[in-house]
């Protein structure tokens, strides 16, 4: 069975949306089971939704939940950003979706935030790069509106915005705290009967006749009926020992975090210079606008994180009074193609992964869907594209 776009936003929500939209049945309490391997946003959403059918869900985490780049992401809920693939752009946006579906169902709050996001630039390159991609947007369905100097300004009466020469809103966009958004879906899957343990390393798959029938770890063998892959930067190493190549790198990102302060933001702010959000318990994140990688060479962390408040405070002159709370580094998964790798292993049965960048817009449609095709057999359309088997 195969499932479009369009069906998948029914199965998302698992009822109808439209006339015809197939729905997820739960499996016999305690027929089926799996271990996700991976606490992280992509591990804690694809537990949530298989628990959520009835399956009996072990998950292993090798320090803490969302440990590792969903704790230290800046949460941004977009699909402007992926305009350069269409499949990739469809994806983000069905993640967007879910994100509200989630937001709908019973359980643990989900820390989202629905401001939409603003973008300015003032330099004739990067005009043309932030206009090309409204233009795309648009041309696809997606709500975007280009806006003049004084509509940025009505959109951000808080703000010195500067000299503008493109500017865009995205009036569906938001933003989530990663880390407040895992520990609700491990709750949210803990009342449905899912077990979290952490910290306990994996140390390898264990496969038998072809098949990966369970893990190795510190504290003895775990077998199930299925083994998730969702260790971000870790499942390089897990795969290859079960002759799965998975090339992934690592980004560095680095991330300021303020002490809450009084509330002046309700959106996200794509500055020239400056990218930043206010969470909402007023604490205050942000990053230098177009900067991937960890610190320069020659400057501290912390003397880093300093020059991304004084940059940000540009724009917004009371976040350079702002007390930093933490200056993070966070290792972003990358797969070798910055697409995202999801569905079954070729030739291994068993084993499902799931590693992404972008995972926590990601999350919601992953979710959804890798318990769709674990537990249903069916073929989602919307992951053609990422499947690991390019990589062979």
């Amino acid at each position: 069975m195969r499932i479009d776009r369009r069906a998948t936003l029914g199965l998302l929500a698992a009822a109808p949306l439209f006339p015809g939209a197939a729905r997820a049945r739960p499996v016999a309490p305690g027929s089926r089971s799996a271990i996700v391997i991976g606490a992280g946003i992509v591990g804690a959403a694809i537990a949530y939704e298989l628990a959520k059918r009835g399956v009996a869900v072990t998950l292993l985490e090798k320090s803490k939940p969302a440990a590792g780049a969903p704790g230290d992401s800046f949460g941004y809920l977009n699909a402007s950003t992926k305009t350069g693939s269409r499949p990739y752009f469809q994806l983000t946006w069905l993640g967007m979706a879910g994100w509200r579906i989630w937001q709908r169902e019973p359980g643990a709050a989900l820390p989202l935030q629905w401001g939409g996001a603003t973008y300015w630039r003032d330099s004739e390159a990067e005009s043309a790069k932030l206009g090309e991609s409204l233009r795309i947007a648009q041309q696809w369905g997606y709500a975007g509106r280009r806006l003049d100097a004084p509509g940025l300004q009505a959109l951000l009466p808080g703000l010195a915005i500067g000299p503008v020469s493109v500017a865009a809103f995205f009036p569906e966009e938001g933003a989530v705290d990663p880390a407040g958004a895992v520990a609700a879906l491990l709750e949210r899957a803990g009342r449905l009967g899912a077990k979290l343990r952490a910290p306990v390393a994996v140390h390898s798959l264990i496969v038998r006749e072809g098949k990966v029938v369970g893990v190795r770890t510190a504290d003895g063998a775990i077998e199930a009926d299925t083994v998730v892959l969702a260790a971000g930067l870790g499942s390089e190493a897990l795969a290859a020992q079960a002759g799965v190549q998975l090339p992934l790198t690592a980004s560095p990102g680095v991330l300021l975090h303020t002490r809450p302060q009084r509330p002046a933001l309700d959106r996200v702010v794509f500055g020239p210079r400056s990218t930043f959000k206010q969470m909402a318990d007023g604490r205050f994140v942000a990053s230098i606008s177009g900067h991937e990688g960890g610190a320069p060479a020659g400057a501290g962390v912390e003397a880093f994180g300093k020059t991304i408040q004084d940059a940000a405070a540009c724009y917004l002159p009371a976040l350079g009074k702002a007390e930093i709370e933490r200056v993070s580094i966070g290792q972003r998964v990358v797969p070798r193609d910055s697409l995202p790798v999801v569905g079954f292993a070729p030739r291994l049965g068993g084993l499902y992964v799931a590693v992404t960048h972008s995972g926590v817009t990601l999350a919601p449609a992953l979710g959804r869907l890798a318990a769709l095709e674990i537990l249903d057999g069916v073929v989602a359309d919307p992951l053609a594209n990422f499947r690991l088997g390019r990589f062979a």
